[in-house]
């Protein structure tokens, strides 16, 4: 498939592994590291959530309360591989997710995040939809919890 122009006209860092062409005329640019558009780049580390049912495509950004982070909607003319690298961009990026209660109630679901050039995880902690994640008593035990995983795990 032949690349637009508009595709090729925008920039990234790295090597292009995908592309997409909204029906407005968007391009989207899937590298190793990240999601390209015209005015945003998201981190695959940044991503919680891939929907794709053609033409349409839907990424949410992580958030401390599950399903409550931005998301962004692409209605796609043009894909080349787009989805199928975005999905497989997120997913390798997880290297550990376990979800666990918090007393008295509640749940967090622990996530430990590869980064390109780092031997480290990077952690987040994702509060589940009736857990109140401003609760200080169930914030601090799910950094604990955190705090835990990274001197075992990293």
């Amino acid at each position: 498939m032949k690349v637009p122009q508009l595709v090729k006209d925008l920039k990234t860092p790295e090597r292009r592994l995908a592309w997409g062409l909204t029906t407005d005329g968007v391009p989207l640019v899937a590298t190793p590291s990240a999601l390209h558009t015209p005015d945003a780049e998201l981190r695959w580390t940044d991503v919680e959530r891939v929907s794709w049912k053609p033409p349409l495509l839907v990424l949410t950004e992580v958030s401390e309360l599950e399903g409550a982070g931005t998301q962004h909607r692409w209605e796609l003319a043009e894909d080349n591989r787009l989805a199928e690298a975005i999905r497989a961009r997120v997913t390798s990026s997880i290297g550990w997710s376990e979800r666990r209660g918090l007393l008295p109630s509640g749940h967090v679901r622990l996530v430990g995040r590869r980064t390109p050039d780092r031997d480290v995880l990077d952690w987040q902690m994702v509060f589940e939809t009736g857990t109140d994640p401003y609760d200080t008593e169930l914030r601090a035990q799910a950094e604990r919890m955190v705090e835990a995983l990274r001197r075992t795990i990293g």
